[in-house]
């Protein structure tokens, strides 16, 4: 049943960090959605992706399982990224591959003192292999804050490299002479050959940040690798006459580029030198996720739309809000003016920190990534909450994810379904059974399998799909000492009745073993639809 959404939920789950959930796969330890606002009728189709992971130690110290994951609006997870991606993973979304939906994310290493990253982008198809890997060009690291494809022929990434430099007018002394040129690559996605390139340093001076030149550490320039990260671009767009939208986290500044010489159209923020007069209730600082959203036809009028994280742990002082926001506006080339479209701000007052994203949906509504603040949140067209859940996180926002998307998505399971099968002197035979990224089984059925001949003895039953780990249980007194002449092997059935995967036949183990933790599984399962069964009498 289709739960309703309650005014701002009064019962939350309990949020404990997420530990083995599913007897077929104790390997998969993904993190928990907390849905406090569960999913209208309105919200959009589609499943839920984010990489989740810790936000202690400055990155250092991850989530239990850091990983990309997709769910189901009800927190059901549909495929865990474990062993797919590995090291820093972040930005993991949908994109279109060779005219075919398919997967990506950024895996490498972060360096969270400096806020900078290295690795390399992959690309997934739908049975989740590796077809493709995106490299920067130019002998350049890449960094994984953006991955935008165009038009599915080229993306936009971000790179950047340290410069010598003089800093003495920025207050440096002879000793600091590197900053971070941070900059972006628009590549060919068939090819990898480069279509077009820009760097900060060649047209924004380091004096329009809001960071500080420190006198020692991360960010002092007192060495490449220490280079002073003035500007950091976290988001890059481009519009059909090729120009490009850059979001400067480090200046607090989003920047129009000409598509062709790289020199700036114009710039939107900032403590210094913004072409728009921006009212003080559309100040913004620390922003992510700037997209270009409309053009006139004369051009006179465009409108953007971004995160406004409105303060930052980088530069903690400096702060426009104590609530992170989302920003429609729209920039006036005649009046040299921007005004708003709608602000929708963050659900419980939420400060993202760092990182979010905003993504414009096709029904109209608006699904957003609070960054740091751990949540994801979707909108309707006019700011009504269809949706809202914590990352594993609340109330310490502990576990966030750079980006989270909605996206529908068929995915095609190269792996074979796992189960587990145990006899109990109580409860019979029990089994359970999951299959790691398929989207597209509705149904189980179980087959006694005789270990001595290798062939399928009797079909034991059909239970529908539940969701990622569904469990059957057949009572059969007085038969147990004889399944230990079988194995179990499991069948998924599409919504055709077709056959589309097969487990290998699994022995039938005793349950003493696995009675605890059967124990604790049934107890979060019948408190959950305990809770869920008050949630539908409140709203009634």
């Amino acid at each position: 049943m289709l739960l309703k959404r309650l005014a701002w939920l009064g019962i939350i789950l309990e949020s404990t960090f997420a530990d083995c959930q599913y007897l077929s796969r104790p390997d998969l330890s993904p993190p928990k959605l907390n849905i406090t606002v569960p999913a209208l009728s309105g919200t959009e189709s589609g499943l839920i992706f984010v990489a989740p992971k810790k936000a202690a130690d400055l990155y250092e110290d991850v989530a239990l399982q850091a990983a990309p994951y997709i769910y189901r609006d009800d927190g059901e997870l549909v495929w865990s990224g474990v062993g797919y991606y590995a090291g820093y993973v972040i930005n993991f979304g949908i994109m279109e591959f060779n005219g075919d939906p398919a997967l990506r994310a950024f895996q490498g290493s972060m360096d969270g003192y400096r806020l900078r990253m290295n690795g390399h982008h992959a690309i997934l198809n739908n049975t989740y292999q590796t077809v493709g890997i995106v490299r920067p060009v130019s002998h350049l690291l890449s960094s994984g804050h953006e991955f935008n494809v165009v038009g599915g022929k080229s993306v936009l990434i971000e790179v950047s490299t340290p410069v010598p430099t003089d800093l003495s007018m920025y207050g440096g002394d002879e000793e600091q002479k590197w900053v971070v040129s941070s900059g972006f690559q628009e590549l060919d996605l068939e090819t990898g050959e480069l279509i077009f390139e820009w760097y900060s340093l060649d047209h924004v001076k380091p004096s329009l940040s809001d960071i500080l030149l420190k006198p020692t550490g991360p960010w002092s320039g007192r060495s490449a690798s220490e280079a002073y990260n003035c500007f950091l671009i976290n988001s890059i767009d481009k519009d059909d006459e090729g120009n490009y939208l850059i979001s400067s986290r480090h200046c607090s500044t989003i920047f129009k580029i000409n598509g062709t010489s790289g020199d700036i159209i114009w710039q939107l923020g900032g403590r210094y030198g913004s072409d728009f007069e921006i009212p003080s209730h559309l100040e913004f600082a620390y922003q992510h996720y700037a997209r270009f959203r409309y053009r006139s036809p004369d051009g006179s009028i465009e409108r953007i739309s971004f995160l406004d994280n409105a303060n930052s742990d980088a530069q903690p002082h400096h702060f426009t809000g104590r609530v992170s926001k989302i920003r429609y506006i729209e920039l006036n080339h005649i009046t040299k003016s921007a005004s708003e479209i709608w602000t929708y701000p963050a659900p419980d007052d939420l400060i993202a920190m760092a990182q979010g994203s905003v993504q414009f949906l096709p029904n109209g509504n608006i699904f957003v990534n609070w960054g740091s603040a751990g949540a994801i949140t979707e909108f309707s067209e006019n700011g009504t909450i269809l949706f809202h859940a914590y990352l594993d996180s609340y109330p310490s926002e502990n576990v966030h994810t750079y980006r989270a998307f909605r996206s529908n998505w068929t995915g095609i399971s190269s792996e074979e379904p796992a189960v587990l099968a145990l006899q109990s002197q109580s409860q019979g035979l029990m089994m359970w059974v999951s299959w790691n990224g398929d989207t597209e089984t509705k149904a189980w059925r179980f087959y006694l399998h005789e270990n001595h001949s290798g062939q399928k003895i009797d079909v034991l039953g059909t239970e529908v799909r539940k969701g990622f780990e569904t469990r059957f249980q057949l009572d059969l007194d007085g038969c147990l000492e004889e399944l230990q002449k079988y194995s179990i092997v499991a069948e998924a059935l599409n919504s055709a009745g077709d056959v589309i995967g097969r487990s290998r036949p699994v022995v039938i183990q005793d349950d003493s073993p696995y009675r605890a933790h059967i124990d604790k599984l049934e107890d979060q399962y019948f408190e959950k639809k305990r809770i869920l069964l008050v949630q539908e009498r409140m709203e009634l």
